[in-house]
């Protein structure tokens, strides 16, 4: 049966890429794939952009290719860390300083109109004892069929949710967020992406080869759809994934805005889950009940300010998450790993720029189930562009057992002096 249900995904698919083709609609290249961070560089206001000069290429052309061939760039930061951390039951102290060096390079190549090829790379010290100290973030090919069915090829990261600490419907890239680092980039798969426009909305679909094999058919592969629909000042996404021995899920986004609040929810549903989960007085973890569905859902809001006649600013974030798949604290299942096994989660972000080289931030993130939780307050001062400091305060709470402190040595008051030096983005 699931056999069956692969290959029918996998005719959906060529039906997508072949059928649809003749009525789409002609559209800007960039404004269907998104853009990179790096991309911003080929805008007018980009610092990169001196003088005006004169050139052969037409507008059209300009916006999609680069003279010069190809754009190399990326960032450079080390950082020196003293830390202190005293262990709340014990009343022990200890001391320490880390080092690190985490860069990037990214290549932007845009050879003509109708294709882009992108790199970006991570280059850090210590190095990761599974990646080594270089990993590929992304590497993909951008191209189109008769400038009406886009393709995007290759490792990719997959914007499908739009929660900013949680995002359940983030349901294709291989990473999670880490609500305490929410802006770091995900880890992306290998896949295929095909982006269809009509008008204002959009239609994806998605083949994602798993990470997990080497020796691969057409039934190990994972497939997607999602629906972007504009409706007035929002905008929502319907959603659907399918592979072979997980549970099919399908869901749905909705981001929008009140006055000057951005608002946006998440609602995930599955048929099984893969989880495992001890069972009270066993031995042996066993999985979820497969033959039930599950619910994951968010809803959270942002907001920023900025006085136009100083330097004063304040932006905040918050969210709340519902786990359908977590412990329900009633006595019959135990999770098998602590750390995200409740139902009910909260995060809030705050942040406060005083001065031009002065700000402050606080950070919360709990469980509401058992109230546990860490709170982090931060000072930052940059006296220069390749200068900075930053005072860091983290205090893990609860109770003995509870999720952020399932051990008495994990209730710990830390704190650390990070001094930034010699960063920059080339």
């Amino acid at each position: 049966m699931k056999s069956l249900m692969s290959r029918r995904f996998g005719a959906l698919f060529l039906a997508l890429a072949l059928v649809l083709v003749p009525v789409a609609a002609d559209v800007d290249e960039d404004a269907l794939f998104g853009s990179s961070a790096e991309d911003d560089m080929f805008s007018d206001s980009s610092p990169l952009i001196e003088e005006v000069s004169q050139t052969s290429l037409a507008l059209e052309d300009l916006l999609l290719s680069n003279e010069a061939g190809v754009l190399i760039g990326g960032s450079f930061g080390f950082s020196l860390k003293p830390e202190w951390s005293r262990n709340l039951s014990t009343g022990v102290d200890s001391w320490g300083v880390s080092s690190s060096i985490n860069s990037q390079l990214f290549f932007d190549a845009r050879p003509d109109t109708r294709l882009r090829i992108y790199g970006k790379f991570d280059l850090a010290y210590p190095y990761d004892t599974d990646n080594g100290f270089l990993s590929i973030k992304e590497l993909f090919s951008d191209f189109s069929y008769k400038d009406k069915l886009f393709f995007r090829v290759g490792k990719q990261t997959i914007n499908w949710g739009v929660g900013y600490f949680f995002s359940p419907a983030d349901l294709l890239n291989l990473s999670e967020i880490n609500p305490t680092d929410a802006e770091a980039q995900l880890d992306g798969p290998l896949s295929v992406k095909m982006n269809m426009p009509m008008g204002v909305d959009n239609l994806y679909g998605y083949v994602v080869i798993p990470d997990d094999q080497s020796d691969l058919d057409m039934t190990d592969l994972a497939y997607a759809v999602k629906y972007e629909k504009v409706i007035g000042g929002s905008e929502f996404g319907f959603g659907a994934y399918y592979r072979k021995d997980q549970p099919p899920s399908a869901m749905l986004t909705m981001s929008s805005g009140i006055g000057e609040v951005a608002i946006f929810g998440e609602a995930v549903v599955s048929y099984g889950s893969d989880r495992k989960f001890w069972v009270v007085g066993g031995f042996v973890p066993v999985e979820n009940p497969d033959d039930r569905l599950y619910v994951q859902g968010t809803v959270g809001a942002r907001f920023s300010w900025m006085d136009d006649d100083s330097d004063l600013g304040v932006s905040f974030a918050g969210q709340y998450y519902y786990n359908g798949e977590g412990y329900g604290g009633d006595g019959v299942l135990m999770p098998l790993v602590n750390m995200g096994a409740g139902r009910h989660y909260g995060a809030a972000n705050v942040s406060v720029t005083l001065t031009d080289t002065l700000s402050t931030g606080l950070l919360w993130y709990g469980n509401l189930g058992d109230m546990s939780g860490m709170v982090s307050p931060t000072l930052s001062w940059r006296p220069s562009d390749n200068i900075g400091v930053t005072l860091a305060v983290n205090h893990n709470f609860g109770d003995t057992g509870d999720e952020f402190t399932p051990v008495d040595s994990s209730r710990r008051l830390s704190a650390s002096l990070g001094f930034s030096l010699g960063g920059a983005r080339f």
